[in-house]
């Protein structure tokens, strides 16, 4: 009981909700996503088993935050790399930050893929989120367009593109299905210029 009211105070001001995202994409990272229960949270939280369900109705709903704060710090890489500069290289740094999360994040990665979240319809948050991140490759793609580095078409379009591009490449690395290629960072470099120029106006 002393470790629960000293959990309550610790958290009053609304970090438990974080604090609970943060230990279920622990348990996520060390253990699976098998192992992910709302008790398991709430003990490693320090909390007692009834405080998560203050802010997440179900498991389920847990899964979906860990999954939106995995799109977030997507994001952040991202918006990071686009900042590192524009043109080409810009470009190809953009490509590289996503394989680059994929591949150092790898538990959270399923997660945001996976099939428990293939439907977001119940979490309008984590759609938004996700949404997010495509729409700012798609603005990328198009200050590109207007730049004259990659050549005309559907910004839209051309980012679902490239995401499913990166995103395969991510998964076959992460399955293990890169036999030969023993320098993933090589396959990476390889897979971004093809992108690249396959993009760019002839």
């Amino acid at each position: 009981m002393a470790t629960t009211r000293k959990s309550a105070r610790t958290y009053h001001h609304g970090d438990l909700k974080a604090a609970l995202v943060v230990a279920a994409a622990a348990i996520v990272r060390t253990s699976g996503l098998d192992a992910l229960t709302l008790r398991e949270v709430a003990r490693r939280t320090g909390v007692s088993a009834a405080a998560p369900y203050r802010h997440f109705a179900d498991r389920r709903a847990l899964v979906a935050a860990v999954a939106e704060r995995g799109f977030v710090r997507l994001g952040e890489a991202l918006t990071a790399a686009m900042k590192s500069g524009g043109g080409r290289g810009g470009f190809k740094q953009v490509a590289l930050a996503y394989v680059h999360f994929g591949l150092a994040n790898p538990a959270e990665y399923r997660v945001m893929f996976g099939p428990e979240m293939a439907d977001t319809r119940d979490f309008p948050s984590l759609r938004e989120t996700g949404r997010g991140v495509l729409g700012g490759v798609a603005e990328t793609v198009s200050h590109l367009q207007k730049a004259g580095v990659i050549g005309p078409g559907d910004p839209h379009l051309m980012s679902v593109a490239l995401w499913s591009t990166l995103h395969g490449l991510v998964l076959l690395v992460l399955d293990g299905q890169t036999e030969g290629v023993e320098d993933s960072a090589a396959l990476v470099e390889e897979a971004t210029r093809i992108v690249m120029f396959g993009m760019a106006p002839r």
